[in-house]
């Protein structure tokens, strides 16, 4: 009896050993790389495809997209600038980054071979320096903060495609004029940014840019 037991014993350790292998690969973790360095990373996503929905409607803008690649790492900072803006029923808007960029953090796999799960944050230098949205009589700002949601990001072929859904966006209604459609000034929460679809991303040198 003593040996079934042992037996029954080991069985279990081995099953719970396969099990956290199992979960430690469900999780695994990558890293922004390229196959030379430095490099630049660049993409564009042209207008109605970048959508920033607020209580007050949407913003939507042409947005380059650019990331230096200097050594595998697993933190990636993006800078945008944005043309061509519509927003909140006017069919011209600014859009400023002020100090503020997107800083992506760890990779993580999502069980699809290539495929990989990306929390995004709005870093800004200066908090008196956030991003600015103006629209004729409405303006708000977005500071520096961690939302919701999620960017996964598809190597292809020494490409990346990246494709946002993020959610939770806290703002600030600094003006509500005539016509702004805002329910008043002051402190919201609850927007989104969506990439209606994946924005390709490459590098400028020909050098090959993937998550491993």
């Amino acid at each position: 009896m003593i040996h079934k037991f042992k037996a029954i014993g080991t069985a279990v350790v081995a099953v719970l050993a396969v099990n956290a292998v199992m979960a430690s690969a469900a999780v695994a973790e990558g890293s922004y790389t390229a196959s030379k360095y430095p490099t630049t990373v660049t993409g564009v996503s042209a207008l109605g495809n970048s959508v920033f929905t607020t209580e007050g409607g949407t913003a939507e803008c042409v947005t380059h997209y650019e990331a230096a690649v200097t050594e595998p790492s697993s933190q990636l900072t993006t800078k945008s600038l944005i043309s061509n803006c519509k927003a909140f029923g006017f069919v011209t808007a600014t859009v400023t980054m002020g100090s503020c960029d997107h800083l992506f953090t760890t990779p993580t796999n999502t069980g699809t071979p290539g495929q990989w799960t990306v929390k995004i944050h709005v870093k800004c230098t200066n908090p008196a320096e956030p991003m600015w949205i103006i629209a004729a009589n409405c303006e708000l700002t977005v500071g520096e903060q961690s939302p919701g949601g999620h960017v996964i990001i598809t190597n292809t072929a020494g490409e990346v495609d990246v494709q946002a859904t993020v959610t939770g966006i806290n703002y600030t209604v600094i003006k509500d004029g005539f016509l702004c459609p805002f329910a008043g000034t002051g402190a919201k929460t609850g927007a989104t940014y969506k990439h209606q679809k994946a924005v390709n991303f490459k590098a400028t040198n020909g050098a090959s840019v993937d998550i491993g």
